[in-house]
């Protein structure tokens, strides 16, 4: 019930609900007569031309002077045009209709200006269509609404259903949570039953909308404020956009049976197929896309992304890989020649990855599938690896290359270092979360790019524990430590994960109570390990029994204080080894290589709010401790 209540109330707020309710209202009952016997004059005199004018139906207002060179055939609607538009390049030009062909169309005040063949298109108030091949509608488009694609394995394993407006949510309701056969009919039902309510009988171009030097645009939606400009095909495809959230798609872009919700911008031969591309997306430089579900704030550049589900924040560029990959959480990177995509086995195209949030893919690496790394939140594959088939649980971890001095463990196996990418590159994560920010503001929500949450400590705390071993050794496998997937791992390494792990875990606690107790001064009077009591689950009470708090809440601010500085001061570090080696590599490194000064501000004034948080709580504490002398 949950997945048809939430799918509703998206379907409810689509915009194309309101084009629907005009032209079911307000259009049908538009005002309209025939075209006048000197009116016709006129137009033919403008050298235009028409079968039977007796199928044109004019505006009360309308006038034919802003119509020439132009053909008609059908049943066509003329506004009464007025005042002037942009077409590409800033250039104003009046409304009307020049040196074009239109064939059964409803055109609203707009300019369309040689148009080869419009047909069966209702245009909007503000339109612009200029330079354009055909722009057609048959009556056979779905805009894609209940269409399926299969993300994950190539052979139809994870359907997903689709419709323009659909969200990240919605797409992991379908591909997580398993419902009885009487639920999903139900669910395709009510997309079906929204698709033959919004069904119109025309192709549209939205309101303010600009269609510049394509081809062909055909059975296709296009919605209000969408740029199109030499787009080579738009073809059975729907795209969305807003005055706030205006798409763009321009030079040389193939769009097909896909859906692009507002914001997003597609350019540079850039190819989509079967896909849905999610509000402000950007695919270009000759990305294709296919059979692919692409979540918000996505960048996609000179890459390749086939039957995945990809995730918010994500970047691909230089020629990167994706296939068959469930990536739900996002916010991860691929470098140049990552091949994230051996779902081939010589059989069937059958296996996938799951990558966790925040990963990053390296330079040249090699992913051989099946790999489920959902365990591993911002963890690093170093340049080159080659990793096996595995399932890797283990936080923030850094794989290498395995080295093949050691002996003792299979040559196919790589190195791990569990909590690295969090102990030793504070700098990378921090950076990430200011992207983040950044490039998600408004789009994303915010706790989404969080990494002290509760699924994270879940994990993390998990993974401490499995390090636990009965016997010391040199090296540990799998065999060992269940979690390592296709890896061994050093005791040196081992020892240092449980350092960095714990200190995780303290700065998640510890953050938690801060910020429950500036929603509830009454865990002042607690000592901050009986604070558990105001936390649901067994989370922190597991936690608590891994960790030591001090005994009062104001040592605990100051705890707080110094867990919050010492990260900064790894975060501002964190670049100081790669300034040692560029100076003695590069005479002018300084001057070449700037600091990014807009993100050490940010990590600067995060900590400058730890502090002013911590003093506001650490004055009224010490204000209520007064009190409570003088009462007594």
């Amino acid at each position: 019930m949950q997945r048809l209540f939430k799918l509703k109330k998206v379907l409810k707020a689509s915009p194309m609900n309101s084009y629907v309710e005009f032209f079911r209202t307000g259009h049908t009952a538009l005002k309209s007569r025939p075209l006048t016997s000197q009116e016709i004059e006129i137009l033919e005199k403008n050298g235009n031309r028409c079968e039977d004018w007796s199928q044109i139906s004019v505006d009360p207002a309308f006038t034919p002077n802003r119509i020439s060179g132009s053909s008609f055939a059908g049943k066509v609607f003329l506004p009464a045009f007025y005042g002037t538009l942009l077409m590409p390049g800033d250039v104003a030009a009046p409304t009307g209709i020049y040196s074009s062909t239109i064939h059964d169309s409803v055109i609203e005040n707009s300019l369309i200006h040689h148009v080869s063949l419009m047909s069966n298109i209702w245009v909007l108030q503000g339109a612009v269509v200029q330079n354009v091949g055909s722009l057609v509608a048959n009556g056979k488009s779905h805009y894609q609404i209940a269409a399926e694609i299969a993300v994950g394995n190539e052979t139809g394993g994870r359907p997903v259903r689709i419709f323009p407006d659909i969200t990240p949510e919605l797409v992991k309701l379908q591909l997580f949570s398993k419902v009885d056969a009487e639920t999903n009919r139900a669910f395709v039902q009510q997309m079906e039953s929204w698709r033959n309510e919004v069904l119109l009988p025309y192709g549209i171009v939205g309101k303010s909308a600009i269609i510049a030097n394509t081809n062909i645009v055909r059975n296709s939606w296009i919605g209000e404020h969408v740029r199109i400009d030499g787009a080579s095909k738009i073809r059975n495809s729907v795209v969305l956009g807003s005055l706030e959230n205006p798409t763009y798609i321009y030079d040389g872009v193939i769009l097909e049976n896909s859906c692009v919700q507002e914001g997003a911008k597609l350019h540079s031969t850039a190819l989509i197929k079967d896909s849905v591309l999610m509000k402000r997306t950007k695919i270009g430089n000759k990305a294709i896309v296919n059979s692919s579900i692409i979540c918000p704030c996505v960048h996609i550049d000179e890459a390749e992304v086939t039957h995945s589900f990809v995730g918010p924040l994500t970047q691909m560029h230089h020629h990167s890989l994706l296939i068959a990959a469930l990536w739900p959480e996002g916010h991860g990177n691929l470098g140049y020649g990552a091949n994230v995509g051996s779902n081939h086995t010589s059989r069937m195209p059958d296996q996938e990855v799951m990558p966790a949030f925040g990963m990053f893919f390296g330079l040249g690496v090699n992913i051989k599938f099946p790999a489920n790394f959902s365990e591993s939140p911002c963890s690093v594959i170093a340049t080159g690896v080659t990793t096996a088939p595995q399932r890797l649980k283990f936080p923030f971890s850094l794989i290498l290359p395995g080295n093949p001095q050691i002996h003792t463990v299979r040559s196919h196996l790589n190195e791990l270092r569990p909590g690295w990418c969090y102990g030793k590159n504070a700098y990378s994560i921090a950076r990430n979360a200011y992207k983040y920010a950044l490039r998600g503001k408004g789009c994303v929500a915010p706790e989404e790019s969080q990494i002290l949450n509760d699924k994270n400590a879940t994990l993390v705390l998990d993974a401490l524990r499995r390090l636990r071993i009965s016997a010391v050794k040199e090296i540990y496998t799998e065999e060992d430590i269940p979690g390592l997937g296709s890896n061994y791992l050093k005791e040196s390494a081992r020892q240092n994960a449980e350092t960095i792990y714990r200190s995780f875990l303290e700065r998640f606690v510890v953050s938690k109570i801060i910020a429950a107790a500036e929603q509830d001064r009454s865990l002042f009077l607690l000592a901050p390990i009986d604070s558990r009591k105001n936390f649901p689950g067994e989370l922190f009470k597991e936690i608590l029994k891994e960790i030591a708090l001090p005994n009062s809440f104001e040592d605990l601010l100051k705890l707080y204080r110094g867990i919050e500085k010492q990260w900064t001061e790894s975060v501002l570090h964190g670049t100081d080894k790669d300034f040692v080696r560029g100076r003695k590599i590069f005479d002018d490194y300084d001057d070449s290589h700037p600091v990014d000064v807009a993100f050490i501000e940010w990590e600067k004034s995060r900590f400058e709010e730890v502090l002013r948080r911590s003093t506001v709580l650490l004055k009224e504490l010490k204000g209520d401790s007064q009190k409570q002398e003088i009462q007594s």
